[in-house]
């Protein structure tokens, strides 16, 4: 297997030292990929690498040098699980997201994959952009599915199909309000109907972000032409914490449509939209727990809401 900068091919004997240096002895790669760490190359036991069906090197073309590694297991009807690591001196230049790609184009067409799933420690959000930007989509949470490394660990699981679709409904369109224009005074009023708000104070912020004056979104799920999922970014969401700013609001999903991941990929999809606009962190109220933190958010402290005796949750996402 090939890409632009990339071969993918398998382990060999001579990948003893650079699987040493980028996987087994890279402690940053370890804190989210699994395997056991080498203290040195005297000590690393690599003889049950070479030769793997399962296991692959991800080389740099120019040198023919081991990076990284990606592989899968536990095949069975026709789907399987992928799990990938990137030597540190490596991240933050696409090569996981080009080498993920290529390998979901072999397990669907040289395999006979019709789903594939991947995994990750929940709040790694670097693995969870490269799992989206490949397609996959929010599958289920594993609250405390394994310990590693002495500490309880969440998984987050994605997961794409040979169509390309990740098991919702194939009509369901994410969006931003900039998407669809039209969608602005129906949006208010679905708002509205589901917080209570001033339909009007809706409409200010909408107006505003369409008109440019602002970068502060509003993102819709659709099914044709009916709102099933929302939420926006406002200055503020009427709590006492002026400061932290700004503040994703009025996450919302019609009752008929939850348990698709829809909420999960509404709310990657303003962290990455306003992480590309350079705004973060995002910061959220809610008095759930256990549901915000699936998404990489982190509780941060307590707030008052406006009016409000009882004190609130807030979150960051980083």
């Amino acid at each position: 297997m090939e890409t632009e900068r990339l071969l993918i091919d398998p382990i060999r004997e001579t990948d003893k030292a650079d699987y040493f240096i980028n996987i087994s002895h890279d402690k940053r790669v370890l804190e989210t990929f699994i395997c056991r760490y080498a203290e040195s190359m005297e000590t690393f036991d690599f003889s049950s690498y070479p030769g793997r069906q399962d296991l692959f090197a991800i080389r740099l073309k120019e040198t023919g040098r081991l990076i990284g590694i990606i592989l899968y297991s536990d095949e069975k009807a026709e789907s399987c699980e992928i799990g990938y690591g990137l030597g540190s001196d490596y991240w933050g230049k696409g090569y996981a997201t080009e080498a993920v790609r290529r390998f979901l184009e072999y397990l669907f067409r040289e395999k006979g994959m019709r789903t594939v799933y991947a995994s990750f420690f929940t709040g790694n959000d670097a693995s969870r952009r490269v799992m989206e930007k490949c397609g996959m989509t929010f599958s289920h949470f594993s609250e405390n599915e394994l310990t590693y490394l002495g500490v309880p660990r969440d998984l987050t699981y994605y997961r794409i199909t040979k169509d390309g679709d990740p098991g919702a409904d194939p009509k369901l369109r994410f969006l931003t309000l900039r998407d669809c224009p039209e969608q602005m005074e129906p949006a208010a009023r679905w708002f509205h109907s589901k917080w209570r708000v001033p339909e009007q104070a809706y409409l200010v912020c909408m107006r505003a972000y369409l008109n440019r004056e602002t970068e502060y979104a509003w993102y819709l799920c659709l099914d044709g032409d009916r709102i099933v999922g929302g939420l926006g970014v406002i200055e503020n969401d009427f709590h006492d914490r002026r400061d932290l700013t700004p503040n994703v609001c009025a996450v919302y999903t019609e009752k008929d449509y939850r348990g698709r991941g829809i909420a999960g990929r509404l709310l990657n999809m303003a962290v990455e939209d306003m992480r590309a606009k350079g705004v973060s962190p995002l910061y959220l109220v809610t008095d759930h727990t256990g549901f915000y933190e699936r998404y990489g958010w982190e509780f941060l402290c307590m707030v008052r809401f406006d009016g409000e005796p009882e004190m609130s949750r807030m979150y960051i996402h980083r």
